[in-house]
């Protein structure tokens, strides 16, 4: 994840800030929905990051968005807008759910398969990647390749664990060429 200062000192202030008023989880949730909603909207990302349109506006359309938020998060998101760094919202938030669960002790890890996994497959995935990690507690997401054809790659941080069937035949592909 590329960020900036700015986002890490701002979700640094916003994690001291939910920790001191005891709305730590509400908070994350509320960062969660953010990332969500930026990733999704290429118009409200356009409307952060346009200098043309005013504080006041963007203010508007923000508290409208984000109206279920918790009012630590909601005026927090108007001291960016009023500090011209709405731009970074997405990077602020999720700089906060890194920090949040460096902070609890949680991993996030991604398991990329060539099909979706459900209900006790994915369960079984959380407890081998635990095992690997070393860590009890796994935030597991599955993305979704039909590329690699079958098999696993499991991703965490910088790490990278390559057991997909397309790996093998390039390998084997590599072996051909190359003997």
């Amino acid at each position: 994840m590329a960020t900036s200062r700015i986002a890490t000192r701002y979700s640094k202030s916003l994690l001291d800030l939910a920790t001191a008023n005891n709305t730590l989880d509400a908070v994350k949730g509320d960062m969660e929905v953010i990332v969500s909603i930026c990733a999704e909207s290429e118009e409200l990302r356009s409307l952060l990051n346009n200098p043309i349109v005013r504080v006041e506006d963007k203010k508007a359309v923000l508290d409208k968005v984000f109206a279920n938020a918790d009012t630590s998060t909601r005026s927090f998101i108007s001291l960016l807008a009023d500090k011209r760094r709405e731009g970074e919202l997405a990077n602020v938030a999720a700089n906060f759910i890194a920090s949040y669960n460096e902070m609890k002790g949680i991993a996030s890890a991604t398991v990329v398969t060539a099909t979706a996994l459900t209900g006790d497959v994915l369960a079984t995935m959380k407890s081998y990647v635990s095992t690997l990690l070393g860590k009890t507690d796994i935030d597991l997401t599955n993305d979704v390749d039909p590329t690699i054809i079958g098999g696993i790659i499991i991703k965490h941080e910088d790490k990278l664990l390559d057991k997909s069937v397309s790996k093998e035949l390039r390998e084997i592909r590599k072996q051909l060429i190359y003997n």
